[in-house]
């Protein structure tokens, strides 16, 4: 049965007073308008990062019914779009247009099942960097897999280590039922999204910040050259 199409705003609260302004919808025209204004931001931005994560329909899983994209997120600062793509209105070309494109950066977590299941939405995403394969948690070292919750708690604040929390099977078995989804959904959507974006965005900082390794290796002779002299 074919879904109305709808739009919603919603503010929803991360850490410390960061609070999320999250649009929920299933409008192609609106997705659209989200998209011009975030082209808008980032075009004008020295560094152009957008959070992205996926959400599947978990009742198709095997060979002959692949996981489908049930949610898709994207956030670049404290703007986050939640789309039930599921239960779109129709297509959104402009979101493959930003999605493969290079101008931006898509970061990612665990990313190899997203991009797999954008892609067979014909949603292609080309310049994906996926936070699982550059930084771990040092002080948790012991834990083979880390998950986005134990990076973003280590780099952004320890309120996320609860970000998971009461979020079983039963609440993943719901991304693809109709509209509206439940608060509950639409908070842990939006943070995870946010949470991507903000963590990778910090880890772009500190890695620009570091001092080149010559520069350091100048500054040691230089001091051990002032200390023979003395």
């Amino acid at each position: 049965m074919p879904v109305e199409p709808f739009s919603e705003e919603y503010k929803i609260p991360c850490h410390g007073s960061t609070i999320m302004k999250v649009l929920y919808i299933n409008m192609a025209s609106s997705v659209e308008s989200w998209l011009v204004e975030a082209e808008g931001v980032l075009d004008a931005s020295a560094r152009k990062i957008v959070g992205l994560d996926v959400e599947y329909d978990k009742s198709r899983d095997s060979y002959f019914r692949k996981k489908k994209a049930a949610v898709i997120q994207l956030c670049y600062g404290e703007n986050v779009l939640v789309y039930h793509i599921y239960h779109a209105d129709e297509k959104c070309p402009k979101l493959r247009d930003f999605l493969w494109g290079w101008r931006y950066i898509f970061a990612g977590f665990c990313i190899a099942e997203d991009k797999n299941v954008l892609g067979r939405a014909d949603l292609p995403v080309h310049n994906l960097k996926d936070i699982q394969q550059i930084w771990r948690d040092p002080e948790k070292s012991w834990k083979r897999t880390q998950g986005l919750k134990d990076v973003a708690a280590a780099i952004i604040d320890p309120y996320y280590e609860q970000m998971k929390d009461g979020f079983g099977n039963t609440e993943h078995s719901m991304w693809a039922n109709a509209p509206p989804l439940p608060e509950k959904h639409l908070e842990y959507a939006a943070r995870d999204a946010y949470a991507t974006y903000e963590v990778y965005r910090r880890l772009d900082v500190y890695e620009r910040g570091f001092f080149p390794f010559t520069n350091i290796m100048r500054r040691s002779v230089a001091g051990i050259g002032e200390e023979i002299i003395s």
